[in-house]
C-alpha cells in the first residue's frame, strides 16, 4: 500500500496585487506541518508542488523545515496540471466585468461572490474561462501521474490548491461538480488529505486535517484564506 498526502498551500496574500505568494503565516503553517510530522515519525519519500508560486513556496518551506536538525533533505519536484483555477477570471465572467474585480473588501462578501461564480462555473454558465470539466480532468490526470511516480510502498506529499486538490480527488470522492466546489471552500490552509492506493484503487483515508495546528500554541495559524 502506498500513500499520497495532498496539502493545500499555506496562506497566500489575499487582497493584495500579488496574491500568488505566501504570507508569514503561510510559511509558518508549512514549517509547522514538517515539524509535526517529524515529531510523530511520519515518513515522506518525495515532495511535489504545482507550478504556481504559492504552491512551490509552500513545498519549499515544508522541505526546509523538514531538513532542520538532521532531518531528511527533499528536492521539491514540479507537477504541472495541479494549478488552481483563475478566481479573478471566474468572478469577472460571472459579474459581466471586463477587468479584475476588487477582492480587497470584506472576506465574507468575497466568499459569497466566489460561491456564486463557482456554482455558475460548475453548471457551465460562464464563458471565456477554462471549463470546469477540463479543469477537473487535468487535475485528476496530474494526480494519476503522481501516483504512478510514487510507486509501491512509498509516500509522497503534494502541495496544491483547494480547488485543484478537490478536483483531483473527485473520482474517489464521487461527488457532483457543485458539491465538490462547495466542499473545497471549507479547505484550510495546509489542510491535509490522505489517499491510500494499491494498483488502480484509491481510498481517501482522511480529508482536510489540520492536526498540526490544533495545539494551543498554533491555533492562531488556522486559516481558510
Amino acid at each position: 500500500m502506498s500513500r499520497v498526502y495532498l496539502v493545500r498551500h499555506g496562506q497566500a496574500a489575499f487582497g493584495t496585487e500579488d496574491y500568488d505568494r505566501l504570507t508569514e503565516n503561510g510559511v509558518a503553517q508549512c514549517r509547522q506541518l514538517a515539524r509535526h510530522w517529524r515529531a510523530i515519525g511520519r515518513r515522506v519519500d518525495m515532495v511535489y508542488a504545482g507550478t504556481l508560486r504559492r504552491q512551490r513556496e509552500s513545498a519549499e518551506a515544508f522541505a526546509q523545515a523538514a531538513a532542520e536538525q538532521g532531518g531528511p533533505s527533499f528536492r521539491v519536484q514540479s507537477l504541472p496540471g495541479i494549478e488552481e483555477y483563475d478566481h479573478l477570471s471566474l468572478l469577472a465572467a460571472h459579474d459581466g466585468m471586463g477587468g479584475e474585480p476588487d477582492t480587497t473588501g470584506d472576506r465574507r462578501a468575497f466568499h459569497h461572490r466566489l460561491s456564486l461564480a463557482l456554482r455558475a462555473w460548475a453548471a457551465g454558465e460562464l464563458r471565456g474561462v477554462e471549463p470546469f470539466g477540463i479543469f477537473r480532468d487535468r487535475c485528476a490526470a496530474a494526480l494519476t501521474t503522481l501516483i504512478r511516480a510514487t510507486g509501491r510502498g512509498r509516500t509522497a506529499v503534494l502541495f496544491g490548491s483547494a480547488g485543484s486538490l478537490a478536483a483531483a480527488m473527485q473520482p474517489a470522492l464521487g461527488t457532483a461538480d457543485w458539491d465538490l466546489l462547495r466542499l473545497k471552500l471549507a479547505f484550510f490552509n495546509t489542510g491535509v488529505s490522505s489517499l491510500l492506493f494499491d494498483g488502480e484503487t484509491i481510498t481517501i483515508e482522511s480529508l482536510n486535517s489540520v492536526s498540526h495546528l490544533e495545539q494551543p500554541t498554533f491555533t492562531q495559524l488556522i486559516t481558510h484564506r
